[in-house]
């Protein structure tokens, strides 16, 4: 009898184990590269570099889109320049750009958005 238990358990862990995957682990796995375990510290700052400096980008616009969000609701159109912002007293200066980007502003829709400085 114990004979026939270990065989049961040895033809289950056989049949669990082989050729049984998961389609979805596969898809995940195929845009993603492979992680390594060594290189885990270095992604992991990298990541919050990455995201300290996305952060810093929004909280800088924050002010100057809602200055543009009232200067639109008060005189029904969008500044031709940030300066008028400025001028119009909805916004004390217009933010500086990090380093190695420039603002970009849209004076038809009154978007803004910050973009790599073009080399010369």
């Amino acid at each position: 009898m114990r004979v026939s238990w270990l065989g049961l358990l040895f033809a289950i862990v056989a049949w669990v184990g082989c050729g049984r995957s998961d389609p979805a682990d596969g898809q995940a796995k195929a845009g993603k590269p492979e992680s390594n375990p060594l290189s885990a510290p270095v992604d992991y700052l990298g990541a919050t570099a990455a995201g300290k400096k996305s952060a810093e980008k929004t909280a800088n616009l924050a002010p100057l889109l809602s200055a543009l969000q009232q200067f639109h609701a008060t005189e029904d159109r969008y500044p031709t320049q940030l300066q008028e912002l400025v001028q119009a007293g909805f916004l004390a200066r217009v933010p500086e750009a990090p380093s190695g980007q420039v603002l970009r502003y849209n004076s038809t829709d009154g978007s803004v958005r910050w973009v790599a400085r073009p080399t010369p």
